[in-house]
């Protein structure tokens, strides 16, 4: 990747409390599309083209796209120093698009939801380049980790606010653009990249961007922990993808006869509709994940594989759980699909940063950290087989299929010995 020009620190002062809270508002507001998609947008494909294959295949061809744009977009932020344009320019294509599922069907919904997703996965990488402009010397983690948390309410506001309004899906998709727009704006106006322009030509950082990513990819044979790391996690985040695009339609999938029968009781209380069923579950699942989020951190800090591990066997759970108890116990599958994966959800998107710290070698850091947002990106393998096998044999086959994913990163994760604490890290 290219090298980044130093980064002016940001003023104090009101000014820059307001650009901190700015950018940590726009998670909020990126997480109002992730939400959408996931609780409302996939049920309703799933009715409009009686099935879940092609949903999984756009998802596919846009995620790897988007996985294959990385690196080079970020050579040409780095190069221009203009990441919020390019940030303001993908958001509104995102918008624009979301918008556009308000409007006719079959392939037009298809087009719309692969610029969506394109656009929202390559905003994710604009984003993330902002942070060190709104955060002091210091505090990065700190800024970083309040964005998670308000992305988590993200999900929270869409089932709480979005989900229970009285109109139509279509209806409810431009509430639902209009709401990301607004949450957007005070980012979109307020924070601004603070490097300065690289000289030289950008075609020349794009040049040196695809070197700097093939001499990474050269090097990964020689540094076999950190290989076995990226295969591991490419697994444990393929099906973790799957599990947050599809719980919405699984979830209410083994529980619709109980709905129609009015038989569905947790805790006492009788679950109505599909709307009731999908508001407890996701409150649950996102409200328990940011629990999680936040209470492993200390460990994280001390033990990341172990954390990355228990939290990929804490999926493990979630999936046979929720195949398991799904249609026959509101509890037990609240206890397993939901807890146990919101502690997967919250563990490995925790841990996987912290481990690429401690095996990428110091000179190649920024160089791992790449591959590693590759390997997140492309790790979309899984949608498209569970759409396949829930369109072929039904939901709890398509869940179960995800573990044999799962079964392999954590073998590929046995493989990986992190270095002593205060030992260099060298590729063997």
């Amino acid at each position: 990747m290219a090298e980044s020009p130093p980064t002016a620190a940001p003023p104090a002062g009101v000014h820059a409390a307001w650009r901190t809270s700015a950018w940590v508002l726009y998670d909020l507001a990126n997480t109002v599309y992730a939400a959408t998609l996931t609780f409302v947008f996939v049920p309703f494909l799933k009715t409009e083209l009686g099935g879940l294959a092609a949903q999984g295949a756009v998802n596919f061809a846009s995620m790897a796209l988007a996985g294959l744009l990385v690196p080079l977009l970020g050579a040409l932020a780095d190069h221009t120093a203009r990441t919020h344009r390019y940030l303001a320019l993908a958001t509104s294509a995102c918008i624009a698009a979301m918008a556009g599922w308000s409007f006719g069907g079959g392939p037009w919904l298809l087009g719309c939801f692969f610029v969506a997703n394109l656009a929202y996965n390559t905003s994710l990488l604009f984003y993330n380049a902002l942070l060190p402009a709104v955060a002091p010397a210091g505090r990065a983690g700190r800024i970083s980790g309040l964005g998670v948390g308000f992305g988590y309410l993200g999900t929270i506001v869409v089932l709480a606010v979005l989900l229970p309004l009285a109109i139509g899906d279509r209806t409810r998709f431009l509430v639902a653009a209009a709401l990301f727009l607004g949450l957007a704006l005070p980012c979109l106006v307020l924070v601004r990249d603070r490097r300065r322009p690289h000289a030289g030509s950008a075609r020349g950082s794009l040049r040196a961007a695809l070197a700097s990513l093939a001499t990474a990819l050269r090097g990964l044979p020689r540094h076999r922990p950190l290989l076995w790391f990226l295969l591991g996690n490419f697994c444990l985040v393929d099906v973790l993808n799957t599990a947050v695009l599809f719980f919405a339609d699984f979830t209410t999938a083994v529980f619709q006869d109980a709905l129609d029968a009015g038989t569905l009781h947790l805790l006492g209380a009788t679950v109505q509709g599909r709307t009731g069923l999908l508001m407890v579950m996701g409150l649950c699942l996102n409200g328990l994940a940011l629990a999680f989020g936040i209470g492993l951190g200390g460990w994280t800090d001390r033990a990341p594989l172990r954390v990355l591990r228990a939290s990929a066997l804490a999926l493990l759970g979630a999936l046979v759980g929720g195949a398991v108890f799904g249609g026959t116990s509101a509890l037990g599958y609240l206890l397993t699909l939901v807890g146990l994966g919101a502690m997967g959800l919250a563990g490995i998107q925790t841990a996987g940063r912290k481990v690429v710290v401690v095996l990428a070698p110091p000179a190649q850091t920024g160089q791992y950290f790449g591959l590693y947002g590759i390997t997140t990106k492309l790790s979309v393998v899984g949608a498209l087989v569970y759409g396949l096998v829930a369109d072929a044999f039904g939901s709890r086959p398509a869940m179960l299929v995800q573990a044999v994913p799962l079964l392999l990163g954590l073998g590929c994760l046995a493989m990986v010995r992190l270095p002593a604490p205060d030992a260099p890290t060298e590729p063997r």
